[in-house]
């Protein structure tokens, strides 16, 4: 019998290695031709050091790699655990005198085998490469380890995952969908609950509680980090917890899994209500952030969104389920979930807990955050205790300005004065809660944190009517730790010399260059003297700049400032020197405008510039203009903005194409 039993086990492995053992001859050519091979190329042609960043492995090719890494696991376990999705062959394997547990390990680590062999096979031959070429320089022994390890993990991890789900459904493509909706679920289900979250809760800051965890809820985002932030420790023993849990999970359910189960969406019973209600809940969330965000969040929309987005999920989880579209009987179910998420939605709007009237008091505050966005609470939050130094603004256009720029925290606040206008904004904002869940096409993001002196934060996050708290907002903005937060060339080192000045203009020819050190000084002095003053109401306007200015620094190094229209100190330099319509667009430069009253047919037409054209030269409220007061003005209130009253269409002398703009206030010629 003992012999027998041998036999039936050599045969399954035999027959699985003939079935799979593809997947694995495929994948390791796959392996070879995208890192070894690759490296060998990249290493004769010069160019390995631009492939091979911060001496990871995973960046040759990256998106490649990833593509394999949760591909060719799905692929074989769901051809290794085909026969379970049909009936004869599961009937047959099952008829064995094999223990359930012993077929399931047979398959399983068979699977295991080829995801293994070929990446360690692979890392033997980029060491091989590395001695042979000696790329100590670009990566070390080291790090082929570490690839080769994160690699193997996260393959046995997909496998895992994906050997599971196919025990708990019979077919072997939902089996597949069901892998990769598994492995984006905790990112998805994070973000759709805490978008809905904050329609119910004012003031719930969804950036904060998302934007600083997508990264850690789904492997792959993660890995398409993997380049910039290492895997930590306790990652990496989450991921090895997984694979054992859905390992052990797998053959638990393998076990009791009914033979009959096969071609059965799902197959438990026990499991079928919650594929059900998950799959209603998901669609739910789905439509009511699809619908509240694309209507400006109005509730009617949203609670559309959820009726229709729900409705339709339960429709389709039945249909699946039943294998017919004859399912409305089953719909008293939607009835009883209906209620339910009725019930949550009214508890969530009561606000037991407080949150939304929750303030600090003033002397529990250490410091406070104050901006438009979460980035750069989110950026110092997550910053390690290694990297506890002060942040600094950086944009990524720009990558090499920040090293001469002094470092601080930027929009953190710790004078009283600041603090206090925060708080006095902050119990405004809570006071006008029904005012702040308005809707309205033109509104701002206001984001609030405090860190506190017992170590513990603070965070709010609210979407306001634009321009309803801009007494509240101007002594913020106006105070000296704004202006430096907001602007790049307040906080440039003394120590840094400008070499070079270049003022360039939107239109062709528009440009000035200096290399004068006086003229430098001049013009650095007069920039931060507007910055320094310039008014709140001038810091939220839309005119779009006159120019740019570009700083170069020693040591090749640049820093990058707009002429805004509101630096009057600039301006007048700029007079003194007779350099005004050398750089920026003047009445002169003007043949004339054509200035209209906007309308939603031009909006419509905002990307068709000879549709748009059109429909201002035929509006019977079109305006020519020519006289050189009126050109001046109109330049002046020239703003990148389509929501404005007006727009206008330039008319340039040396040019056939005429410019768009929006005005960002209606012109004094206008009756």
């Amino acid at each position: 019998m003992k012999s027998k039993i041998s036999s039936f086990k050599r045969g399954m492995i035999v027959q699985d290695f003939r079935m799979a053992g593809w997947i694995g001859i495929i994948y390791l050519i796959a392996l070879l031709y995208t890192i070894p091979l690759q490296i060998v190329m990249m290493h004769q042609a010069d160019r390995l050091i631009y492939f091979i960043q911060n001496h990871n492995l995973f960046s040759v090719l990256a998106g490649l790699q990833i593509l394999m890494m949760f591909g060719v696991p799905v692929l074989l376990a769901a051809v290794l655990f085909r026969y379970l999705q049909v009936k004869a062959p599961a009937d047959f394997i099952h008829s064995l005198p094999i223990k359930r547990a012993e077929i399931f390990h047979h398959h399983a680590l068979i699977g295991m085998f080829l995801l293994v062999v070929p990446v360690v096979i692979t890392s033997i031959v980029i060491a091989i490469v590395h001695g042979l070429l000696n790329l100590d320089a670009y990566f070390s022994i080291t790090d082929i380890f570490v690839w080769t390890g994160l690699t193997i993990l996260m393959n046995v991890f997909v496998f895992s995952l994906s050997s599971f789900l196919g025990t708990v459904t019979g077919i072997s493509a939902l089996q597949v969908i069901l892998t990769y909706i598994f492995l984006f679920f905790p990112a998805g289900i994070t973000v759709l609950t805490h978008w809905n979250v904050k329609y119910f809760i004012y003031g719930f800051p969804y950036d904060y509680y998302v934007i600083r965890n997508i990264d850690y809820l789904t492997p792959v985002f993660r890995l398409l980090e993997i380049g910039t932030k290492n895997f930590k420790g306790i990652e990496i023993a989450t991921y090895i917890g997984l694979t054992i849990v859905f390992y052990l999970l797998a053959i638990f359910a393998y076990k009791r899994r009914p033979i009959e189960a096969a071609t059965q969406a799902i197959a438990f019973r026990y499991l079928k209500p919650v594929f059900k209600y998950g799959v209603t809940f998901c669609m739910m969330l789905l439509g009511g952030v699809y619908f509240g965000e694309t209507q400006d969040q109005m509730f009617g929309w949203i609670l559309f969104g959820y009726i229709s987005g729900s409705l339709f999920g339960y429709v389709i989880a039945e249909v699946i389920l039943q294998k017919t579209w004859r399912i409305f009987r089953e719909m008293k179910g939607y009835a009883f979930y209906s209620v339910a998420v009725v019930a949550v939605a009214f508890l969530l709007s009561l606000d037991m807990t407080g949150f939304e009237k929750k303030l600090p008091d003033a002397n529990a505050i250490e410091k406070v955050y104050f901006s438009d966005t979460m980035h750069w609470f989110i950026e110092k939050d997550e910053a390690s205790e290694e990297e506890r130094e002060p942040l600094y603004y950086y944009h990524s256009a720009f990558p090499h300005a920040v090293s001469v720029l002094e470092k601080i925290d930027p929009y953190f606040f710790e004078d009283k004065d600041v603090i206090d206008s925060v708080l006095k904004l902050h119990r405004q904002l809570i006071e006008d809660k029904n005012l702040g869940m308005m809707t309205s096409r033109n509104y701002t993001n206001v984001a609030i944190a405090y860190e506190l002196k017992d170590g513990s934060k603070l965070v709010r996050q609210y979407r306001v009517p634009e321009n309803a708290y801009g007494a509240l907002l101007k002594p913020i903005y106006e105070s000296l730790e704004y202006r430096y937060s907001n602007n790049d060339l307040l906080r440039l080192k003394e120590e840094i010399t400008v070499d070079k000045i270049i003022i360039t203009g939107y239109s062709p020819s528009k440009k000035f260059e200096t290399v004068d050190p006086e003229q430098i000084k001049e013009i650095l002095h007069a920039l931060k003297t507007d910055m320094l003053t310039e008014p709140y109401e001038q810091m939220i306007s839309k005119r779009e700049s006159w120019a740019d200015i570009e700083l170069l620094l020693e040591n090749n190094e640049r820093l990058y400032v707009s002429w805004k229209k509101s630096y009057t100190h600039f301006d007048e330099w700029m007079k003194q020197n007779e350099l005004l319509e050398k750089v920026r667009d003047v009445p002169a430069d003007i043949d004339y405008a054509l200035v209209t009253r906007n309308d939603e047919r031009i909006k419509a037409a905002i990307n068709n510039k000879d549709e748009l054209i059109a429909i201002i030269k035929e509006s019977p409220e079109t305006v020519k203009i020519d006289d050189p007061a009126l050109l001046e003005e109109c330049l002046y209130e020239a703003s990148w903005g389509y929501d404005t009253d007006y727009v206008v269409l330039f008319y340039y002398k040396n040019s056939n194409t005429p410019k768009f703009n929006s005005l960002a206030n209606t012109p004094s010629f206008i009756k």
